[in-house]
């Protein structure tokens, strides 16, 4: 399926890559076998011109029968670490920065990555907001995990901006009574 062309969302085309779907789908948390099954069912569906934004409508439809937490660790991701949002199911987004396009499809806002521990800080903020407003514990505890992936792969922030970020995230985990993340390695 090599040869078939899709073409991105600055309009660019590209060689339709069933592996990254399948990555993606198992940095959202899906099982190897899962995110290959969904990976195959896309690439069945998938035509020549298609839109990556529809693409990954597709995916993300998948993901969300499989286990909608799956999907929303791909949404806020995808936020955090390409700044890019979408709007659907008639959610209503607010974007302190940068500009808001609304539309079905995926839109770039702002610039891409985090780079420094504000822009953290006010992720955890709005992670905040979030409990006050109702959204349930074990999703924020999900999202602080992403957040945490986000910033250590970060190629916009420095050590010490990372090291602050993942401070400023246990910090936040052992204030709702979560076990603060442990690095495998060090930040160097």
């Amino acid at each position: 399926m090599s040869n078939v062309k899709v073409v991105k969302v600055d309009g660019r085309q590209e060689a339709f890559d069933k592996n990254k779907i399948v990555k993606s789908c198992v940095n959202a948390g899906a099982s190897k076998d899962v995110a290959e099954k969904i990976a195959g069912e896309i690439e069945a569906k998938v035509k020549d011109g298609m839109r990556t934004t529809e693409i990954r409508r597709m995916v993300l439809r998948r993901l969300r029968d499989f286990n909608p937490e799956w999907a929303d660790r791909w949404e806020f991701y995808d936020r955090l670490v390409k700044g890019r949002i979408t709007f659907e199911d008639g959610k209503f987004i607010v974007v302190r920065n940068g500009n808001l396009y609304l539309g079905w499809q995926v839109r770039d806002v702002g610039s891409k990555g985090l780079s420094n521990a504000e822009e953290v800080e006010g992720i955890l903020r709005e992670l905040e907001e979030d409990l006050a407003h109702g959204i349930p514990p074990k999703k924020i505890h999900s999202r602080t995990y992403v957040l945490l992936m986000a910033v250590l792969r970060s190629k916009h922030m420095s050590s010490e901006e990372k090291k602050k970020s993942v401070e400023l995230i246990n910090e936040f985990r052992k204030k709702h009574g979560w076990k603060p993340f442990t690095l495998k390695k060090p930040i160097e």
